[in-house]
């Protein structure tokens, strides 16, 4: 009898957004209100909470976020806090306050983008991440 042959089909599945850390000890609408203001943004809360199933813990996590979309250049802007009262939204970066999302983005340099993010007044700290280094990226889908 011949073994059966095994085929593996791998999809390396790129992720449309990019991704900046955050430190700060600010309450989130302070943390918006110092972004807004110096970026010229217009970050909201949205009504809706982003909703993640925990797998190992057979719960779901919710995560309020803020959102703007950029008029002009259809860059849409998330802001959301690493930490519910559960978990974390992304547990392989547990010291990471915030993360900040760009959707759509083919303007925007991320770079100068962190940079100027890192003079904002109660911002810590600011990091860009490769959003095909962590698994828990691949979980997050932006409408």
């Amino acid at each position: 009898m011949s073994k059966a042959k095994r085929y593996f089909l791998s999809l390396d599945e790129e992720l449309d957004f990019d991704v900046v850390g955050i430190t700060s000890h600010q309450p989130d609408y302070k943390l918006v209100w110092n972004i807004n203001s110096s970026l010229a943004l217009h970050l909201k809360k949205d009504g809706k909470d982003l909703l993640i199933y925990n797998e190992k813990k057979d719960t779901e996590l919710e995560f309020p976020f803020y959102f703007f979309e950029h008029q002009l250049n259809r860059v849409g802007y998330f802001l959301m806090k690493n930490k519910n009262e559960l978990d974390y939204l992304i547990p392989e970066a547990p010291t990471i306050d915030y993360f900040f999302f760009l959707t759509n983005n083919h303007i925007i340099d991320v770079d100068e983008l962190t940079n100027h993010l890192r003079t904002v007044d109660s911002i810590l700290g600011a990091f860009i991440f490769d959003n095909q280094k962590f698994k828990s990226f691949q979980y997050l889908e932006f409408n």
